[in-house]
């Protein structure tokens, strides 16, 4: 079987796959290629592609076999680090140890969730599901009407809003104005008698 040989650009991608901590799209957009997403999923993935990913492997078990990275190495160590724990009696260390060797081993994996809801991307319907949601779950009790205002209306209530002032002032003067008449008509009452 001849195997294929790298382009310029293939080979790019490979070495910053193997020597570069980053994304295969990241790689891919690096090496030149215009449409990056696509063509590190090709490279990684096409069997038109084998002989870049056979290159990618053969690299990556130099890199592992250089940095003596293995999964036993690596498990052997954790257990080597556990042990010492428990034998000082420091056992927050070896339970770590332990934890660390149950992820290499796929038995325990970090789950996060992450819960994104902006108001930004929400259209109206989701918005008002949502506030119905809130409402009902909350209990909260939401009394009387809402009104929508517009600019031009804000005048008119704040209008009414000064004349009802005015009216209340002018009532207040025709009410003081009782109380000083009562006060006479009582004071003349009692020179009368």
């Amino acid at each position: 079987m001849v195997t294929k040989k790298l382009t310029k650009k293939q080979e790019k991608f490979v070495d910053l796959m193997v020597y570069q901590d980053w994304n295969q799209t990241k790689c891919a957009h690096l090496a030149g290629y215009e449409n990056p997403g696509v063509a590190a999923t090709r490279l990684l993935s096409d069997q038109q592609y084998a002989h870049v990913q056979e290159k990618v492997r053969q690299l990556k078990a130099v890199q592992r076999t250089k940095n003596e990275i293995t999964y036993e190495g690596i498990a052997k160590k954790l257990g080597e680090i556990r042990d010492v724990a428990l034998a000082d009696g420091s056992y927050g260390p070896a339970v770590t140890a332990e934890i660390a060797r149950a992820k290499l081993a796929g038995l325990m994996v970090d789950r996060k969730e992450l819960k994104i809801h902006k108001i930004d991307n929400m259209s109206r319907e989701q918005l008002e599901v949502r506030l119905q949601e809130l409402v009902r779950d909350n209990q909260i009790v939401i009394e009387g009407e809402v009104e929508v205002v517009k600019e031009d209306m804000v005048e008119d209530v704040v209008g009414d809003v000064i004349e009802d002032v005015g009216e209340d002032a002018d009532l207040e003067e025709d009410m003081e104005e009782d109380v000083e008449e009562t006060n006479l008509l009582e004071v003349s009452d009692s020179s009368e008698q």
